[in-house]
């Protein structure tokens, strides 16, 4: 997707814009010398809200999780398609129900960046390369209200005008081959009021994203709203009050070497005979082998790395088919490779909480960046499961479990190697740093496990998370203060 997506955006400041209709280009004229948009190459403005943690639900369904925003600062250079996000936020769900860091103590603070053909993300001073989050990043820009304007006048766009109520309404239709598709509503002020975008998503297909753009106020010649309100999904994703607007600040995004040079990396730990840990980036995955197939344990993030996971897994073990590959929950992050496992003709195993959801969204279009599902051609076959399912070869056997009453997930499946006493999960326990003291307060979700451990009577001596490090038992209880 980086290949086709970015460069596309990258022309929308570098390549003249094409020659529009007249209307059209007569309203883009308007529309900018309105909001100022003429000469601005740069923005930053401030503003304080809620956001909410996108495909993070403890169920499909529900909405997604919220947070209280207690600062938020997008910094956007438009000249050289780069932007800078910093938000303070806190926990605001009383019960942390599902995922995006639940639950936090105290402040959190998140650094997200994006430049031309990189996204990356600062934890403390530590880079770290987010290339899944590219698309995202690169939307967001182009569908700030001065941004759309931009991205319109670089493309084809239409322009039809209609009357609701005592309301003249323009709306601005244009596409961005690959990369984005938008209709921009402009009011008889001749301001953006709203943005109407698709964008290529490794799960939902087209995702719908809708932007308002309300309560305009003048900031030194600038017209821009102070009241943003964003769905995705069909969901809140965004409601920010804007206090500060600064035109052309100071815009110096670069993007550090350690990013630049970053690359998908799938390290195969071999774990026990036959048992692969499969780690080298944020997201890890397990190959388990039986007699006549391979058993995959997680697709995540998407199409690139789910694609590594799958020749590394295939240069493990060439003659034997991947048969099936389990989702252990529906989050985003941990089912936006399952496409690339469904176009191979690979069967998904998911809990029953997840399966229409999955087989829906995988069946859903893909117009805007097709991916290797939809190039494939082929339908995606979901089964589920309840509370325990059995795959079995008649020597080796693989339990696959549901976690009774965590609260990161309604569905969340745990894997377990009863013979090598290996235990396989995802986000209801991940390992610190070795040495790192435990928690003052335990994080709920991982007594929870314990808890079904014990419940489920398994005899559990490695973890291997699908974050983090493989760590012995001991580990966990330590986390959860069972032992000192």
């Amino acid at each position: 997707m980086r290949h086709t997506l970015v460069p596309t955006l990258l022309l929308l400041t570098l390549l003249p814009g094409v020659a529009p209709a007249q209307d059209a280009k007569a309203v883009l004229d308007s529309v900018a010398k309105a909001m100022g948009s003429a000469e601005l190459t740069s923005l930053q403005y401030t503003g304080s809200g809620t956001n909410f943690a996108l495909g993070q639900n403890a169920a499909p369904g529900a909405p997604w999780p919220r947070f209280n925003v207690k600062s938020f600062k997008r910094l956007v250079n438009y000249s050289t398609v780069s932007m800078h996000d910093e938000i303070v936020r806190t926990q605001a769900e009383p019960t942390p129900r599902g995922g995006g860091g639940q639950p936090l103590s105290g402040e959190q603070r998140q650094m997200f960046f994006v430049s031309g053909t990189h996204a990356w993300n600062q934890t403390g001073n530590n880079m770290v390369a987010a290339p899944v989050a590219l698309p995202e990043r690169l939307q967001q820009l182009w569908i700030t209200p001065h941004g759309v304007i931009k991205a319109a006048m670089a493309h084809q766009v239409t322009a039809q005008t209609q009357t609701a109520g005592d309301r003249k309404l323009t709306t601005l239709a244009f596409t961005v081959p690959g990369a984005l598709k938008i209709q921009a509503t402009i009011n008889e002020r001749h301001l953006v009021e709203k943005v109407t975008s698709w964008s290529p998503h490794h799960v939902l297909g087209d995702m719908l994203t809708e932007t308002t753009y309300t309560e305009y106020k003048d900031f030194g010649g600038l017209q821009f709203p102070t009241r943003i309100v964003q769905t995705q999904g069909g969901f809140p994703s965004l409601d920010l009050t804007v206090q500060e607007v600064q035109a052309n600040a100071p815009a110096d995004i670069t993007v550090p070497d350690d990013v630049r040079q970053a690359s998908i990396k799938v390290e195969a730990n071999k774990v026990a005979e036959g048992v692969w840990y499969l780690t080298g980036g944020t997201h890890h995955s397990v190959v388990v082998e039986m007699q006549d197939h391979v058993v995959v344990i997680e697709g995540p993030q998407d199409d690139a790395r789910a694609s590594a996971v799958l020749a590394e897994t295939k240069k493990l073990l060439p003659s034997k088919p991947i048969k099936y590959v389990v989702n252990t929950h529906h989050h985003f992050d941990h089912a936006g490779g399952l496409g690339a496992f469904a176009a191979d003709g690979i069967t998904i195993i998911t809990h029953d909480v997840n399966k229409a959801f999955l087989a829906q969204s995988l069946a859903a279009p893909r117009t805007v960046q097709p991916d290797k599902l939809a190039q494939s051609g082929k339908q995606p076959t979901v089964e589920g499961m309840q509370e325990k399912r059995v795959l079995s070869d008649g020597t080796r056997v693989l339990e696959l479990h549901v976690l009774q009453g965590n609260q990161h997930h309604d569905g969340l499946i745990v894997a377990y190697l009863p013979k090598e006493k290996f235990l396989i999960e995802a986000d209801a326990y991940t390992p610190a740093a070795p040495n790192t003291p435990p928690p003052a307060q335990p994080n709920p979700f991982s007594v929870n496990l314990h808890s079904n451990l014990e419940r489920l009577k398994l005899d559990v001596e490695q973890i291997l998370p699908l974050h983090g490090r493989q760590v012995p038992l001991v580990e966990l209880l330590k986390a959860i203060g069972k032992t000192s």
